[in-house]
């Protein structure tokens, strides 16, 4: 009897053991902290960001940054320089192709039945074209571009501009008068027809001062 009762003993006192283990709660792994992104592309994506919005301050340094030349202060900067390089006939024959430019934005012709017509709405345009033209070869000398060809072909190019701009003013200045006396539209007064203005006359000037400064240019090539 005393065997049989040490054994139902034994056998309650077994499990308990067991029962605690399954009670006992599991452990979770350990987690590992997430690695920090690399700085690197950090900054490439505010660098995106500062692209995708046009209005943002980075956007316009970075646009600055890759071009330049849409900085007004940089076009200023230039242009005066430029100014200061021309020397004697260069500058001369300049400025006088840049009269001639400006006189075409005045009337050239006055006709007693439509009125005035500027330069550049008239046969004048031909002349303010010529007058371009001088004003680019006379850079093209001025910032030595084309070295790889002979000096005398820009001045040739410029003289020749700067004439036909003359001749064309001088004949223009022929075709546009007329003489016969027709009523004018205001009073009981006559009029010539049609008579040069004074855009016709500064065009006449400015391409003298073209010629003259060009002809001094070729001292300068000799």
């Amino acid at each position: 009897m005393d065997d049989i009762a040490r054994e139902k003993a034994q056998q309650r006192a077994a499990p308990a053991p067991a029962r605690a283990a399954k009670s006992a709660p599991a452990r979770a792994p350990a987690r590992r902290a997430p690695a920090p992104a690399p700085v690197e592309e950090a900054e490439e994506d505010d660098v995106g960001a500062a692209a995708a919005d046009p209005w943002s301050r980075e956007a316009r340094e970075i646009e600055s940054t890759r071009s330049p030349i849409d900085d007004p202060e940089v076009l200023l900067d230039d242009a005066r320089s430029f100014l200061r390089e021309l020397e004697g006939g260069d500058r001369i024959a300049f400025w006088g192709a840049a009269l001639v430019v400006l006189s075409c934005f005045m009337p050239w012709k006055e006709t007693a039945a439509d009125g005035d017509f500027l330069g550049l709405i008239s046969l004048g345009f031909i002349s303010f074209l010529f007058a371009v033209a001088t004003m680019v070869f006379v850079g093209l000398r001025a910032r030595q571009v084309m070295t790889w060809v002979n000096p005398m072909l820009p001045w040739g190019a410029q003289m020749f501009c700067s004439v036909v701009t003359l001749v064309w003013a001088l004949v223009f200045l022929k075709l546009s008068s007329d003489t016969t006396l027709v009523p004018s539209p205001l009073g009981n007064s006559e009029m010539m027809n049609s008579s040069p203005s004074i855009g016709c006359f500064l065009g006449i000037l400015g391409g003298v001062i073209a010629v003259l400064g060009g002809l001094m240019g070729l001292k300068r090539q000799e």
